[in-house]
């Protein structure tokens, strides 16, 4: 004979582990616990971090108000339903809702805090980092003040020591340089403990501020000559640049640049361009090293001469010497008759790759144009010839008509022989009736 079917619930009223023995504060340490070992090390970065898991989850917080014994009610009477649904007040709704809006403005609140607006060139090399921005003068050191001065953090980095008593130990280290935007500036490397960036920031300021130098600028606004320079794997080939050019360089170079005063530059970077420390140290190094060209002719004892392309390539004395003798021509040495790009450059020369020919290189119709402008191909030649003479004061069609006009009219009172077999071989001969 078959019974009757009973609903049979299992409840455990002796449910005691690990979880229930201990409160929040310690299961949290059980996962976010570093040891002192693994602080020098940089574990704590990698932990999880804590939430207040109880401030939006809360359990049976609906409008419903569901309580399950065992999970957020006390299980008491077995007799009692194992599910109990109750309806909440008004004011408790109202209580509920207001709370979580509360918390969601809150932490609206704490993210705007954090995270302040920049202008967008304040803004650092990469998004709102400390790393690029503009930091402000250097503390005053000893009575010295600079408040004219202007900071900039180039790197920040974490390094590594290997030591007998505490073994790895690690810190941060925060490459600085100021300057003043008129020649002189400082550059150092502050150190602090792991996780200490401020202070890591602070200390390279002070220490800049401390080792200043002072680079002599052509005309306040770029270098005096070309120049080559290298630190370990980085090479640096510096060029003048006429005015207006701008900075062409590397980013980390053209804030030490901006600090300087430099404002028409162009740099190429070989080997290494993330050794920001190795590419400051060579580029100052190269900057320091310069001379300008009245100490260059007082050293070789010769005229500094300047090909300008603006001016066709004219020679230009803008140096001599006063102090010492100039040498006679049969006194030059093989080291004397040199470039200056050679002389200065060391013999390197930055790489320059061929661009690749066009589309149209070997088209029929390119072929022909550049054979319609084949006749032309001596006119630069011409011009800078001229203009050499001084048979041309400027090369403008007035000044060029001008010219031409006097030579005709010198040329007619007999001044001037009229040249003979130019253009003989357009003339068509007149053919007699």
């Amino acid at each position: 004979m078959l019974g009757a079917r009973v609903a049979f619930l299992q409840t455990r009223t002796n449910t005691v582990n690990f979880f229930q023995r201990r409160t929040e504060e310690q299961l949290w340490k059980t996962i976010r616990s570093v040891s002192k070992s693994g602080e020098k090390k940089g574990r704590r970065s990698t932990r999880q971090p804590f939430r207040p898991l109880d401030k939006f989850y809360r359990i049976g917080a609906s409008p419903l108000k569901i309580q399950f014994p065992g999970l957020n009610a006390s299980v008491s009477a077995k007799s009692e339903p194992p599910l109990a649904i109750i309806d909440q007040t008004p004011d408790e709704l109202k209580e509920s809702e207001l709370s979580i809006r509360k918390g969601l403005e809150d932490m609206g609140k704490t993210r705007k805090r954090n995270k302040e607006k920049l202008h967008p060139l304040e803004r650092g090399f990469s998004g709102i980092q400390v790393v690029g921005q503009k930091l402000g003068p250097p503390p005053p050191v000893e009575g010295s003040n600079f408040e004219d001065f202007e900071t900039y953090c180039l790197e920040i980095k974490r390094t590594s020591n290997m030591t007998g008593v505490f073994g790895r130990v690690h810190t941060m280290a925060a490459l600085v340089v100021t300057g003043n935007g008129n020649g002189l500036a400082g550059f150092a490397v502050g150190k602090a403990p792991l996780h200490r960036t401020t202070t890591a920031i602070i200390k390279g300021m002070k220490m800049a501020s401390r080792k200043l130098f002072f680079v002599e600028l052509f005309e306040g606004r770029t270098i005096y000559q070309d120049f080559y320079a290298e630190c370990r794997n980085t090479r640096v080939f510096a060029q003048r640049q006429p005015k207006g050019f701008g900075l062409i360089c590397h980013p980390r170079l053209a804030k030490i640049c901006e600090l300087l005063g430099i404002k028409d530059i162009y740099v190429k970077v070989e080997g290494s361009t993330r050794n920001y420390l190795a590419l400051t140290q060579a580029f100052i190094t190269g900057l320091i090293n310069q001379e300008t060209h009245q100490q260059l002719a007082e050293r070789k004892g010769l005229h500094v001469v300047e090909m300008d392309p603006n001016r066709h390539f004219l020679p230009r004395k803008i140096a001599s010497p006063i102090e010492n003798r100039l040498k006679a021509e049969v006194e030059l040495t093989d080291m004397d008759k040199l470039n200056l790009d050679d002389f200065y450059g060391e013999g390197r020369y930055p790489l320059k790759k061929n661009k690749p020919p066009p589309f149209y290189a070997h088209l029929p119709a390119h072929l022909e144009a550049e054979w319609r402008k084949h006749p032309f191909r001596n006119h630069p030649d011409v011009m800078v010839r001229l203009l050499a003479d001084g048979a041309v004061d400027r090369w403008t069609r007035d000044a060029r008509k001008e010219a031409a006009e006097g030579q005709s009219k010198m040329m007619e009172d007999g001044v001037m022989p009229i040249p003979k077999g130019i253009g003989l071989s357009r003339v068509v001969p007149k053919k007699d009736a």
